[in-house]
């Protein structure tokens, strides 16, 4: 999780009268002014107080005023390594980004192959059968978790999508032993360090699956493993691939069980 995709998941995740909600805007409006102000400027700049920024940034998981500042001024800085499911180095102008989208799909399909092991997906939709609840650690939504959660509601399963590293300790907290979570990390020097997630989801006995780009440095607390790909692959691959496995354990799932 990165900073901008924070903010953006807190402001969608606030009803919209919350003086946080108006908080957040203000800041996603003026990300060059936020970047460089300190916590005096940015309550000037929200029409707030610094009370209020700082239960903000308590919401966003941030322990201290300087890191949010330091990952703003960063992710507004180098924006153009910022978000990017092609590598730069790849485009040059838009013919290259319509290749290089069809040139992933093109290989997200050949590394689906391998991915989609019937024999893994049905071993796994049994544990997800089995599970007193489901959850998804994620940096963000997707289709393919909605439409799996509605199979795991029809069939009585507990189950939650939760974005921000807040709620993700609260969640583990709460969770027994036979949970089951699906995580998604997104490992750059700038994101939030989630260790303190995998030792609590550990110690309540979770059971992990982890789809990661290749090795992680969260391997240790990881019961499974799914989708890793090679080191190379775009963003976008990544994102295909995970979503294929996805409905295609959903859809397992339904059929066997619902």
């Amino acid at each position: 999780m990165n900073v901008l995709q924070n903010l953006i998941e807190l402001y969608d995740h606030l009803s919209i009268d919350s003086t946080y909600r108006s908080v957040v805007r203000k800041i996603l409006l003026h990300l060059p002014e936020a970047a460089e102000a300190n916590v005096y400027d940015l309550a000037e700049l929200t029409e707030s107080s610094r009370t209020t920024i700082w239960r903000m940034l308590q919401m966003l998981g941030y322990e201290r005023f300087t890191d949010f500042h330091y990952a703003l001024k960063q992710a507004v800085k180098h924006y153009s390594y910022y978000n990017r499911v092609i590598p730069s180095s790849r485009m040059y102008v838009e013919e290259d980004i319509i290749r290089e989208v069809l040139n992933s799909q093109k290989k997200a399909v050949e590394g689906s192959e391998a991915d989609l092991d019937k024999d893994k997906l049905c071993r796994l939709a049994k544990r997800v059968y089995e599970s007193d609840g489901v959850y998804f650690f994620f940096p963000y939504r997707t289709p393919a978790i909605n439409s799996f959660q509605q199979n795991l509601a029809i069939a009585g399963k507990e189950t939650n999508v939760v974005c921000l590293l807040p709620d993700m300790l609260s969640c583990a907290e709460t969770m027994g032993e036979n949970s089951l979570v699906f995580c998604m990390t997104i490992e750059h020097a700038e994101t939030m360090d989630l260790t303190g997630i995998f030792e609590r989801l550990e110690d309540h006995g979770a059971y992990t699956v982890l789809f990661t780009g290749g090795e992680s440095k969260y391997d240790e607390y990881v019961k499974e493993l799914v989708c890793a790909e090679p080191k190379n692959s775009s963003a976008l691959e990544s994102l295909i691939r995970f979503e294929a496995f996805m409905f295609a354990l959903s859809e397992i799932f339904r059929n066997m069980y619902i």
